[in-house]
């Protein structure tokens, strides 16, 4: 019998020892999906931010004539990114296009914009936009300058400004009966919106743009093209791409 005494010393040190074994098994599935969400979470912000992907742009515009004047437009666009391997853009929206004249249009439009540019990184964003768009002819060359002023609302970061100025020159060709319009385009982008320094962004994106505009029946029309983005504040800032633009009218 003496050699089953333990001891008070030694019965709380065989408590604690059948403690340690007894809570390590009863681990609750809620404990281990918080760890593992925690390790989720620090693989993702040791992701190196791309400077540069590969993407494929898809937009979709419906436009409904309200009357001579105006016209109420909708707009769907997806675009896959990350070396075209997954949607990383998504934007739905509305604008109302006003024709004040032949030679210019104001169409005040908003998109919800859903963004992942790379693992761990998420991006809700609502952007209230004003376009501007002047258009006038010379000699079949149709010159077109848009002018957007965007405000940008995120949650948990402050608002800021983003002003577009995108000037496109297209003119009518064909090869035997197949008719089309190809055209040449440039965009420069400012930002109100600041860096880590407080450095505020300026002039820094350009996008530079060539491609053809088909009429594909008497309701829709679309726009096949190729672009090139170049910006050495955003990540991904370099970004070429394939790109489509279908606008149909009811």
């Amino acid at each position: 019998m003496k050699s089953l005494k333990l001891g008070t010393s030694g019965t709380w040190l065989l408590f604690a020892a059948l403690s340690i074994g007894i809570s390590g098994r009863a681990q609750t599935p809620a404990t281990s999906q918080a760890g593992l969400a925690a390790q989720t979470s620090t693989e993702a912000s040791q992701v190196t931010p791309p400077r540069e992907d590969h993407q494929f742009w898809n937009e979709i515009q419906l436009t409904k004539h309200l009357n001579s004047k105006q016209d109420l437009v909708t707009i769907g666009v997806v675009r896959i990114g990350r070396n075209w391997q997954r949607p990383v853009d998504e934007r739905i929206g509305v604008g109302l296009a006003f024709r004040i004249n032949p030679h210019l249009m104001i169409m005040p439009t908003y998109l919800h914009v859903e963004y992942q540019p790379y693992p761990g990184r998420i991006i809700h964003e609502e952007r209230l936009i004003l376009n501007a768009t002047l258009r006038g002819t010379l000699r079949k060359f149709l010159f077109t300058d848009r002018n957007l002023y965007e405000r940008r609302v995120r949650p948990g970061t402050a608002d800021f400004n983003i002003y577009r100025n995108r000037l496109q020159i297209d003119h009518p060709a064909h090869l035997g009966s197949f008719k089309f319009k190809p055209f040449v385009a440039d965009e420069a982008w400012y930002s109100s919106q600041h860096r880590a320094n407080g450095q505020q962004f300026g002039w820094f994106r350009n996008r530079i743009s060539a491609g053809i505009i088909k009429q594909l029946s008497e309701h829709l029309s679309g726009e096949f093209f190729l672009l090139m983005q170049n910006d050495g504040l955003s990540r991904p800032g370099n970004i070429p791409v394939v790109g489509t633009l279908f606008r149909y009218t009811l």
